[in-house]
């Protein structure tokens, strides 16, 4: 059996399912190269607030009940000089609004669920998951695959979070690494994956545009949420101008 034909059995759109068993290992398949991408993020992540002066515990605390790197990362850059309250409430809004629409995407698809598992998913809901529920699930998302994908991420989340918060004070310069990059180029592939989709590539090209002029005009993280509207704004326009042409029964 081919990983797309599995992943037809998934979704449904064949008679026979996969069984759990065969979920859960089409999962960690996807999930893999992810968490390799992203626990050096959390361990540079880790480094940094030990530098700061975190202890381990509140590192520690930070990623498991936050469990959001850039938020985490902005929290950081505000930390020993805190700005006004309502400046890192909404630069917290800026970076995180996301979520929100991530929750409306996939609730849809989350209906067969319990609403314990639909609230314990969208708490364990960060930008990769999204994408692979997204990419991978088709109308009826499983909540075992799900499962399998979220919960070895937060895991590698909070693993990652240690071995940075022990041993990062050994990685002067992670960008001597390349390890900044890492997960930005796992971003980069992810997306690439949606290239298929129709208006896919307006879509992105207006949000990575709106993205990079808020970066340097604004300033981060707020290029964040400017990137996500660009996008939502260029999608809805085009999805309002094709639902608006006529077919070929109205009228004639």
């Amino acid at each position: 059996m081919t990983y797309n034909a599995a992943m037809r059995e998934a979704t449904g759109t064949v008679e026979t399912p996969l069984t759990s068993r065969q979920l859960v290992w089409l999962a960690l398949r996807d999930i893999a190269p992810v968490m390799l991408a992203a626990m050096p993020f959390g361990a540079v992540f880790a480094a940094l607030a030990a530098k700061k002066g975190l202890p381990f515990d509140q590192i520690m605390l930070m990623s498991g009940f936050i469990y959001a790197g850039a938020s985490q990362f902005a929290a950081l850059e505000m930390w020993g000089a805190p700005p006004p309250f309502w400046l890192i409430v909404f630069s917290v809004l800026a970076v995180n609004f996301r979520h929100v629409l991530y929750s409306a995407a996939l609730g849809r698809k989350m209906h067969h669920w319990t609403a314990i598992g639909r609230y314990g998913g969208f708490a364990l809901m960060v930008d990769p998951v999204f994408a692979l529920a997204e990419l991978r699930g088709g109308a009826r998302l499983s909540g075992v695959y799900y499962a399998a994908i979220a919960i070895p991420l937060y895991l590698g989340w909070l693993i990652a979070t240690a071995l940075g918060a022990l041993f990062g004070r050994f990685i002067e310069d992670p960008k001597v690494f390349g390890l900044d990059f890492v997960l930005t180029a796992y971003f980069i592939y992810l997306v690439a994956q949606f290239r298929e989709r129709p208006n896919a590539v307006p879509i992105i090209l207006a949000s990575a545009a709106l993205a990079i002029a808020a970066y340097f005009t604004i300033g981060s993280p707020w290029h964040i949420a400017a990137g996500a509207f660009g996008g939502i704004a260029v999608a809805a326009g085009l999805a309002g101008r094709r639902a608006n042409i006529p077919t070929l029964g109205d009228g004639a």
